[in-house]
């Protein structure tokens, strides 16, 4: 059994909450329907143990919790209930002290006037340029529950892609780590003990065996130092990374030219380019406003740069699919659709169609994605493990033909 908090409206329509045990979510609105209560919003107490309500250890605003929000909030502006108490109910619902602190906050600033849009604007740590202009469409189009709706959907098929990609390299993630595993208990349990032996016989080793005794003693030694050195070394290049524009503009060119890789990152930022625009334009948002705030929400500073420049042309009076068709990044197929859809005035719908396409392949791709990193894994932690083994028969058997 597990515990639901749920909102609803009694039998003389007044609104009411609490918490019901059920195997599910179906089971806790039959039990609430035989209660006499209609459920407006049931979630699942994901609190430890159901007691430990708002503890939170990491201040993380998912995906998942975005929908959950979106759709929450839609479900209830729709049945009729304030937007202020609506915030309130998620407040005092949610078991996650990361979402209680973004409802208390977005509580206030509305209680004291602003809009949804402008409360979520001074959290922008937790709310997207493309979240924020979306709601704001809504609000004034007076369309806020089916905004909010659509965000709810737009950000589950983000959580989705995201979870694909993630999911198809779990498994040669962890191939590689425990091959890598193999290969440092061999460095440093199996060489040490044939290392001894070899000193004891007195044996001429070959180069690979002294390189690799070198090695296995290196890590013996400083294999603390040099874990936390590699540590280090990953963070201080992440951070150069992130904060030098011209190092992060090199590097995520590089990785839209790797083989497989930069077509993969491509399709990954078609999808979202096309979805987020499709949504933006769906709600209202004019064009150059929508490529604005799609550039500024693109994670890959290159295809930012190339909406950009595709934005400043649509500003000087091109039509959209023109300085595309002109882009290298842009496929043909993209800037096609895209000036069949100004053509017939279908442009958010079509796309739609365009991400769902690109989503298609990337889910495609990742159900093959397995096979095709396998066996280059399995290559390279062969030939490691391959040269240790030679590395160590190599003088055990020129010993033994000495002495014959």
């Amino acid at each position: 059994m597990a515990k639901f908090n749920y909102t609803g409206k009694d039998k003389d329509g007044k609104m009411t909450k609490g918490v019901i045990e059920a195997v599910s979510r179906d089971e806790a609105a039959v039990l609430l329907g035989k209660n006499s209560v209609t459920p407006i919003v049931i979630t699942k107490d994901n609190s430890f143990g159901g007691k430990l309500k708002g503890i939170n250890l990491f201040d993380h605003f998912s995906l998942g919790d975005k929908m959950m929000f979106c759709e929450e909030i839609s479900t209830l502006i729709n049945s009729g209930v304030p937007l202020a108490q609506s915030i309130n109910i998620i407040k005092e619902q949610s078991s996650k002290g990361t979402m209680k602190k973004i409802a208390d906050g977005l509580l206030k600033d509305i209680e004291g006037g602003q809009s949804l849009s402008g409360a979520m604007e001074k959290q922008t740590k937790y709310f997207s340029p493309v979240f924020i202009n979306m709601v704001r469409s809504g609000e004034t189009g007076g369309t806020l529950d089916k905004t909010l709706s659509d965000l709810a959907e737009q950000t589950q098929k983000d959580h989705e892609l995201v979870a694909k990609i993630k999911g198809a390299l779990t498994y040669p993630i962890v191939i590689l780590t425990a091959m890598v595993g193999a290969v440092i208990f061999l460095m440093t349990k199996v060489v040490p003990s044939i290392a001894g032996l070899f000193d004891e016989l007195g044996a001429k080793l070959p180069l690979t065996t002294i390189i690799l005794i070198g090695t296995s003693r290196a890590m013996l030694k400083y294999g603390v130092f040099m874990a936390i050195g590699a540590v280090a070394a990953i963070v201080g290049i992440y951070y150069a990374f992130q904060k030098n524009e011209k190092l992060k503009w090199a590097l995520h060119k590089v990785i839209l030219k790797i083989p497989i890789v930069g077509k993969v990152a491509l399709k990954f930022n078609l999808a979202r380019f096309s979805r987020t625009l499709g949504s933006l334009l769906a709600s209202g948002v004019t064009v150059l406003e929508a490529l604005d705030v799609v550039s500024r929400s693109t994670r890959n500073v290159v295809f930012s740069a190339e909406v950009q420049n595709v934005a400043e042309k649509v500003k000087n009076g091109a039509p959209l699919a023109d300085p595309m068709k002109q882009s290298k990044i842009f496929p043909i197929m993209v800037s096609q659709m895209v000036g069949v859809g100004e053509e017939t005035g279908n442009l958010d719908k079509m796309l739609i169609k365009v991400a769902e396409f690109y989503e298609r392949q990337i889910e495609n791709f990742t159900k093959n994605i397995s096979s095709i990193i396998e066996p280059v894994i399995m290559i390279v932690v062969g030939i490691a493990i391959g040269f240790i083994v030679i590395s160590i028969i190599t003088p055990i058997y020129q010993a033994t033909q000495n002495i014959k």
